[in-house]
């Protein structure tokens, strides 16, 4: 790398005039083209050649010198009676690629980074977390929670407001930020540009933007054809470390005329026309254009201008001052002041970026200056970026090599085999006979038959498939001739050998690339399995997840860059001309906001799921409301959650809410069956108790009664007793009575032998 001397950066601002500008360039052109041979602009004619390829419109001059150079060297061609048509293998393999990349789709996702955003963050989530802890408080008292401001769809809990933090919660400038930027994509047709970057890098291995302010205020985006750049050395694939970049335009002078106006007069204009006119289409019939006071004959002239941008360093003044919120924010001054109570004053040196035209080759420069709108982050003020935005995912000291370049090789084997085979073809001859008409002469039928001539054994062996001939020659030797043999002709080993070689070279591809036969259609068979379609797809996207990522960084970069746009635009006004698409409040947030300038963002791209993550999800969305682990509401929540990772974690979230609040009321209910069945015991054990103390009293009772009762029978029985001896003394005084009677009776009637009568038994008589 030869060593290129630049002008000196460490000078005064005032002294970068045009002619330090001039010089740089002149610097910046030398250093590109003697450093980089094989880079961008200087590999210019090898893209063209790429894109053929991979149009399937190369030439096939090359081809024909292969096949047989010394005839194609005398126009000789009559020996290749072939189709020379390219076969389009190549055009097919790069739609599916590009089909397979176009597929991630992604969304802008700002998010406010500086401190006064963070502020308000915390503040917003205070607020609803009070909220939350009155409003269980209100609900407790009988108050409605209306009276908080509190709407339906606010966080009803702590988790809830954890989640919305999480995933729902953004910063108002970040929304709007995020809507101006779509806006702006959306009205310089992305789609259409990122179509051809993805083109660019897929065939190139280099691609690019670059946005700026045109004219009017209005934010442009466009393509960079990599063709056309010129770069300072970089190291990095996404070149963040490069110090100019650069393109080179080819115009007409009428182009010339509207970029550079009166910086030049007519005779320059002339001159630039006679003298550095470009040599590839100087040639070209431009067509006859009248002389007037409005137009020229060379305004159709065609000439190339270099439009470069690079980096410097120069000294910015601060101002710090507390803005009406009571925050601290650091602006930019015109110079340095003394300092007082409320502001003060710093010096820092700062990057800058120049711009320029020049037309190559010439002394004509224009457009010379130090740029405006220059892009700062409030969290590093010092450092800028310039308008272009490239992504090289295999560069190697800043030479390219693409998937297209690698495809090429391969192409030429498939069409110079597929030429070879063509041929085989056209030579192909059909099956036949070889006739021994020696063997076949004067062939005898039996002794003493008539000889047979040689046609008519050749007929019967053609419709009987008989054949007699003579075994011995003419001096009665044996023959080993044979007389007739088939000739098998047709195409041969020699076509399957070319057939086998394209097989194998398509194969290659799909090898390169990471395709399969199922990803490129080659088997598109209805039976295919899903689980098995979707692995060879993700095999693929594997595959090409290089050019992915670093086209998602690309378009990352880019978002970042347009939300430093949108501020400046909002601060000088200028952003008023999307006040249609972004709604009048929008702009009257950005123009009224007085810190508008002082909020900073992080840009993240949220890649949209594919039809395959979509289909997972919903399948477990489905599972999940099946289960009754979710509600509906839930479900359309989740599926209407752009990023996939988050949609998994709220549906996560939601099964893991709904299980605890299941598990919540189960318990619950445990608890009040618990409770029940602890009543239902409590009421068992006091009827038990009750009917024991019954059981108790009662016998106590019957105890008592029998008391009574024993005291009543004892006295009765006494009584009766009492009355029994009665009757018994009354008894026994009658019954002596009686005795007396009877005794005086028996005595009377009875007389013993003796003087004295015998005593009665009394005892007996009882």
């Amino acid at each position: 790398m030869k060593n290129t001397i630049f002008p000196s950066h460490l000078i005064n601002p005032k002294n970068k005039d045009k002619k330090w500008i001039s010089d740089f360039i002149r610097a910046a052109w030398k250093d590109y083209k003697e450093s980089y041979p094989d880079g961008f602009y200087n590999a210019k004619d090898r893209y063209h050649e790429t894109r053929m390829y991979m149009l399937g419109k190369q030439s096939i001059t090359k081809y024909k010198k292969m096949l047989d150079p010394q005839k194609t060297a005398n126009n000789d061609e009559s020996w290749f009676n072939i189709d020379w048509s390219i076969v389009p293998i190549i055009p097919k393999f790069r739609r599916i690629a590009l089909g397979t990349l176009r597929k991630s789709e992604y969304n802008v996702n700002a998010q406010a980074v500086d401190q006064l955003s963070k502020d308000d963050e915390n503040k917003f989530y205070k607020d609803k977390s009070a909220k939350i802890l009155l409003k269980e408080e209100f609900e407790k008292q009988g108050l409605s929670p209306e009276m908080l401001g509190i709407q339906d769809s606010d966080p009803a809990t702590p988790e809830e407001l954890e989640m919305h933090m999480k995933y729902s919660y953004k910063h108002r400038m970040a929304s709007e930020v995020e809507q101006a930027i779509d806006l702006i994509l959306s009205l310089n047709n992305f789609k259409q540009i990122r179509k051809e970057i993805l083109e660019d890098i897929h065939d190139y291995g280099i691609g690019g933007y670059k946005e700026y302010f045109d004219s009017d205020g209005s934010i442009k985006v466009r393509r960079v054809n990599p063709s056309n750049l010129v770069v300072s050395y970089s190291t990095k694939e996404d070149f963040t470390d490069c110090h100019y970049i650069g393109e080179i335009q080819e115009m007409t002078i009428s182009d010339l005329k509207q970029l550079a106006g009166d910086q030049f007069d007519e005779e320059t204009y002339k001159a630039i026309s006679e003298k550095h006119k470009t040599p590839r289409h100087g040639s070209q019939n431009q067509g006859t254009i009248v002389s007037n006071n409005y137009a020229k004959n060379y305004d159709g002239q065609r000439i190339e201008v270099l439009d470069i941008e690079f980096f410097s360093v120069n000294d910015m003044f601060f101002e710090e001052r507390v803005n009406n919120k009571g925050n601290k924010v650091v602006g930019r001054t015109n110079k340095v002041k003394k300092n007082t109570k409320n502001k003060k004053y710093s010096k820092s040196s700062y990057k800058v970026v120049y711009r320029g035209k020049w037309i190559i080759g010439s002394d004509y420069f224009f457009d010379c200056e130090l740029s405006t709108n220059m892009k700062r982050a409030k969290s590093s003020m010092s450092n800028t970026t310039l308008s272009y935005h490239l992504a090289a995912p295999d560069i190697y000291q800043m030479s390219t090599y693409s998937l297209g370049e690698q495809m090429k090789g391969i192409a030429d084997q498939i069409q110079l085999a597929w030429y070879k085979l063509q041929n085989v073809m056209l030579r192909a001859r059909p099956r036949g006979i070889m006739i021994e008409i020696g063997a076949l002469e004067n062939v005898p039928l039996g002794r003493g038959g008539k000889a047979m001539k040689p046609i008519d054994i050749i007929d019967m062996y053609s419709q009987t498939g008989n054949l007699v001939y003579r075994a011995v020659d003419e001096d009665g030797n044996p023959s080993q001739a044979r007389p007739i043999s088939e000739l098998n002709n047709g195409i041969g080993n020699e076509a399957v050998q070319y057939f086998d070689i394209i097989s194998r070279q398509i194969q290659l591809l799909r090898d390169i690339i990471g395709f399969n036969e199922i990803t490129d259609g080659s088997t598109p068979d209805p039976r295919t399995l899903k689980g098995v379609a979707t692995l060879a797809a993700e095999s693929t996207n594997n595959s090409l997840s290089y050019i992915k990522d670093s086209e998602k960084n690309l378009i990352e970069r880019l978002a970042y860059n347009l939300s430093l746009r949108v501020q400046d635009a909002a601060k000088q006004g200028t952003l008023s001309g999307y006040s249609k698409a972004l709604g009048k409040n929008s702009i009257e947030f950005f123009s009224v906001d007085p810190d508008v300038n002082l909020h900073e963002y992080g840009i993240i791209l949220e890649e949209s799921p594919n039809e395959y993550e979509k289909e997972k999800l919903n399948r477990r969305i489905e599972q999940a409301l099946q289960a009754g682990q979710i509600n509906i509401a839930d479900s359309l929540i989740v599926e209407n959650t752009q990023n996939i990772k988050q949609a998994e974690e709220l549906l996560a979230y939601k099964i893991e809410k709904n299980i605890q609040r299941e598990e919540q009321k189960a318990l619950m209910n445990q608890q009040t069956n618990a409770q029940l069945q602890q009543q239902a015991a409590v009421q068992s054990e006091q009827a038990k108790q009750q009917t024991i103390q019954v059981q108790a009293e009662t016998k106590l009772a019957l105890i008592q009664k029998e008391k009574e009762l024993d005291m009543q029978m004892q006295e009765r029985k006494y009584q009766f007793e009492l009355q029994l001896e009665q009757l018994r003394t009354t008894g026994r005084i009658e019954q002596r009575k009686v005795e007396g009677q009877s005794r005086e009776t028996v005595a009377k009637i009875k007389k013993p032998k003796g003087d004295e009568a015998l005593p009665l038994d009394t005892d007996i008589l009882e």
